[in-house]
């Protein structure tokens, strides 16, 4: 009798053990994609915020380049890219799609454009609209370090726009009067425009939406031909030569911004990926979030911006996830408050 309540005694101790084991098996960390610009920085963080609150989750962003990016997220050294900007890479995307390395989850937010900006003021007093008026008006946009040409602000290095960005300015012929410019990260583009802004001087560049700068300040976007599949064909033949000029060029085309995941991710966290899959964060609602945040200088904090979100858009974010992931999301956010 004695042997049998030991035998029993050392199955309860067992089932317990095994039930708190289940309990505290660690969590799969899920990795996304910084390739650094500001929508991404949001939205990486409000995904942060509800993985972490809601499911448990740890979570860690990577610091990489497009290229970069498009790598890891085939390889699955990330799991997630919540911006997949894929017309800017649109036969390595294709491919990866056709080999089912990874997976678009549907769109973050609708309409992403991308554009050559000049200020309004600028645009209103020389009557500038079009790329034939830039190059009659380039020395309003002279380059301090070569008074020859104008200057034009580029996407960062390692950005594909910035590849796209010198082969539509040689199809355009800009080349022979501009001088292009890339800094290593957004805030530098940032910085050259917002300041020509402020000063009231004339600025060129290439920039996109939704944004702080696009809202904060009055910019007129150039006008270009219409996007045509045949015309981005011969532009993408300059963005991957660069000795290559292509034909013709043509304005961005205006697509939703979508999100990818690895292959792996369905298995690693099949509860994160259907959140994924339902979380469309909305344009309008990131154009304000971002101007919330230059408003409130968060100095780099995006998870304040991720609160302001989430404590202003509850009727987007609670549809993505089941009723207990949105009341954990939702004791987090009061808790912080």
């Amino acid at each position: 009798m004695r042997t049998k309540l030991l035998l029993i005694a050392v199955l309860v101790v067992a089932l317990v053990a095994a039930a708190c084991g289940s309990d505290d098996k660690e969590k799969a960390t899920i990795l996304f994609a910084d390739t650094q610009f500001e929508s991404l920085w949001i939205n990486n963080a409000i995904a942060t915020f509800i993985i972490e609150n809601g499911y448990g989750n740890p979570v860690e962003t990577v610091e990489l380049t497009t290229p970069g990016m498009q790598l890891a997220l085939a390889n699955g050294d990330i799991d997630v890219m919540m911006e997949l900007w894929q017309q800017n890479f649109i036969e390595n995307y294709n491919e990866e799609i056709a080999k089912g390395s990874y997976t678009n989850l549907g769109v973050t937010y609708e309409g992403g454009p991308q554009f050559f900006i000049i200020p309004q003021a600028t645009a209103d007093e020389y009557n500038i609209k079009t790329i034939d008026d830039l190059k009659q008006n380039w020395e309003l946009f002279k380059d301090p370090e070569d008074s020859s040409k104008g200057e034009f602000h580029n996407c960062p290095i390692g950005w594909q726009c910035a590849e796209i960005n010198r082969a539509k300015i040689e199809a355009y012929g800009l080349d022979e009067f501009y001088n292009i410019k890339s800094g290593g990260a957004q805030a530098a583009l940032d910085v050259a425009l917002v300041g020509a802004q402020k000063k009231g001087d004339a600025v060129l560049g290439y920039y996109w939406a939704p944004t702080s700068i696009m809202g904060a300040y009055e910019w007129a976007i150039i006008e270009e031909p219409t996007y045509t599949a045949d015309c981005w064909s011969e532009v993408s033949k300059g963005q991957l030569d660069a000795t290559y000029t292509p034909t013709e060029a043509c304005a961005y085309e205006v697509l939703p911004v979508d999100k990818g995941a690895n292959e792996g991710l369905e298995d690693k966290a099949p509860d994160i990926f259907e959140m994924l899959e339902k979380m469309n964060v909305g344009l309008q609602p990131i154009n304000v979030t971002a101007a919330w945040a230059v408003d409130a200088d968060i100095q780099g904090d995006w998870e304040q911006a991720a609160i302001y979100y989430l404590e202003n858009y509850e009727e987007r974010w609670t549809t993505w996830m089941p009723s207990d992931e949105v009341e954990k999301v939702k004791e987090a956010l009061a808790n912080i408050s």
